[in-house]
């Protein structure tokens, strides 16, 4: 008999992803080593390094990442379908990881996206793997779509944001999968905790001109603050990104439902915002530990695999 295929569906989760590091190098030191990966969004950027045997210059690259250096690589544009056009970003981490045609890949790869207009769930199993990468990656409002093969293509956590099925469909026996989607109880506790009503209203401006710049100022001002997590209230991308995560949690509890993984991680990165990229090491830490911890639920994995075998 054939040995049993493991597969990995790394799922969605913008800054969270970084935890996908620390998760694969953990497993791979335990001898659980993937035959096929499948992700979305950030899981197709992280499961496309790994397929291509360059995942040590991705981790050293977000490792070092700081703050500033994410807001360099933030091309903004209000014309393009999004916040961002993601073209400077993408160009950065195809200077770490290179790019090549996803069938030359040592290990069989697949990344989920979304046609816009359609809904279509797209697997994207051909061309080169940054480009189905930028297609996974394009986050409602914060990330341009991407036209690819005649359409136009946003992230694939809209409609499968760990998927499990198409780890399945790559010929898996046995799927760990990476959940990142957040809990929304504990986020909702988190706000409830920390937040508190607006009440203040600003001042009203006593030129035409002067209104003009204080209403673009406060834009400005809206934008950093919500990268930088640090307002009360709700800001745009907090919001956005909220939105997001509450529509990635019950579309993979729906999923999950119907094709279960034999084991699902859930990293606890409730802590981490939309934009956190720099806080890279953090989260390569907690996929790590989050191994550590579920040795037991892994020996049944594996014992499944020497089973099948």
């Amino acid at each position: 008999m054939t040995r049993p295929r493991l597969g990995f569906a790394l799922g969605a989760g913008s800054a969270r992803g970084w935890a996908h590091i620390g998760i694969v190098r953990a497993l791979a030191e335990r001898g659980f080593v993937p035959d096929v990966i499948a992700g979305a969004s950030v899981g197709a950027l992280v499961g496309a390094a790994a397929a291509a045997g360059r995942l040590d210059a991705l981790e050293q690259w977000v490792c070092a990442l700081t703050q500033r250096d994410v807001w360099r690589l933030v091309d903004t544009t209000f014309r393009g379908g999004g916040v961002m056009t993601g073209t400077r970003l993408m160009e950065a981490i195809a200077a770490q990881v290179g790019d090549a045609p996803i069938e030359s890949l040592p290990i069989p790869f697949g990344a989920v996206a979304t046609d816009l207009y359609t809904g279509e769930e797209v697997w994207l199993r051909e061309g080169p793997f940054m480009t189905a990468v930028r297609a996974s990656s394009g986050v409602p409002g914060l990330f341009a779509p991407t036209w690819h093969a005649g359409r136009w293509l946003i992230d694939g956590g809209v409609v499968n944001p760990l998927p499990v099925s198409m780890c399945r469909a790559l010929g898996a026996d046995v799927v760990i999968a990476v959940d990142l989607s957040r809990s929304v109880t504990n986020v909702a506790k988190r706000a409830q905790e920390g937040a508190s009503p607006v009440n203040a209203t600003a001042p009203a401006a006593t030129e035409e001109g002067t209104a003009i710049l204080k209403k673009w100022s406060g834009l400005v001002d809206g934008l950093v603050e919500s990268f930088r997590s640090k307002r009360t209230e709700p800001g745009l991308l907090e919001v956005m990104s909220g939105s997001v995560n509450i529509m990635q949690d019950r579309i993979t509890r729906s999923r999950l439902a119907i094709d279960p993984a034999d084991l699902v991680l859930r990293p606890d990165l409730a802590d981490f915002q939309l934009m956190d990229f720099h806080r890279a090491r953090e989260a390569i830490d907690i996929g790590r530990k989050l191994v550590e911890a579920t040795q037991d639920q892994l020996d049944t994995v594996g014992a499944q695999l020497r089973a099948r075998a």
